[in-house]
């Protein structure tokens, strides 16, 4: 009886010495810190902001989806999918110290390694872009900010939400009198694809913050020239006809995005 115990005792050892000598991939946390801007300045909801064409603007609301964050390999180092989608929202940044204050989201097991950059799509990816959210895990965004962002007339989440008042008398005062605008794109058309080049290293026992940048100017500029926000018609992206405006405002995120130093 004791030679067999001893031999069950010496199997369990044996598996579990092996299991203790699988290799591991070295790894690191990574922070992906996301700040939104206006004009290179902290973006506060609620303040007034210089329009390029020489009126004032106001924010009420900022929030958007990303999908396929993707940290770009350089030389032997693979690329490596962060999150498959995740949801930034700077509603509340109702002052200057909020504004200051990153969204961060922490990513564990990153392999080290020298990378070159990150790739980001600004979206849903069309194989989420449905009603199925029930069916995610609870802790998803897309199923958290379904009530609010899923569209049903479309059958898309909303991608991004940027909306604001233009002082169209330009008297200092926003009122009903004034423009308010609500873009809101959405579908699988609008999706927009980033890459910013930055390289860096992820290194044992250090964790690394990735500092990104959302500048809501920028996505109102095409080629340093403003979106007439005076015109009615370029107030909201709610209708068919209002598509290319919609896929204009997504393209502009290769600029409105920036990677911190």
């Amino acid at each position: 009886m004791k030679k067999l115990l001893f031999l069950v005792l010496l199997t369990v050892s044996v598996f579990s010495c092996k299991d203790d000598d699988q290799p591991t991939t070295p790894s690191t946390s990574v922070n992906l810190n996301f700040t939104a801007n206006y004009d290179g300045n902290p973006l506060v909801m609620y303040t007034a902001y210089d329009y390029p064409d020489g009126a004032k603007i106001r924010f009420q609301n900022f929030n958007f989806f990303v999908s396929n964050i993707t940290l770009l390999g350089e030389g032997a180092t693979p690329d490596y999918q962060l999150s498959e989608v995740e949801y930034f929202d700077f509603k509340n940044n109702l002052d200057l110290t909020a504004a200051q204050q990153p969204q961060t989201r922490t990513y564990e097991k990153v392999p080290l390694g020298t990378y070159k950059g990150i790739q980001i799509d600004f979206g849903v990816p069309a194989s989420l872009n449905n009603a199925d959210a029930g069916k995610l895990d609870s802790s998803n965004p897309l199923r958290q900010e379904f009530a609010s962002h899923f569209w049903s007339d479309w059958g898309s989440y909303i991608f991004m939400k940027l909306e604001g008042i233009y002082d169209l008398n330009n008297d200092g005062v926003f009122n009903q009198s004034d423009q308010g605008f609500e873009h809101h794109p959405g579908t699988d058309a609008v999706m927009t694809s980033v890459t910013k080049l930055k390289s860096f290293t992820l290194e044992k026992g250090q964790v690394f913050d990735l500092d990104l940048v959302a500048d809501a100017l920028q996505i109102y500029l095409d080629n340093n020239t403003p979106l007439d926000l005076s015109d009615a018609s370029n107030s909201n992206t709610q209708t068919a006809s209002s598509m290319p405006l919609a896929i204009e405002l997504m393209s502009h995120w290769e600029t409105a995005l920036s990677i911190g130093n």
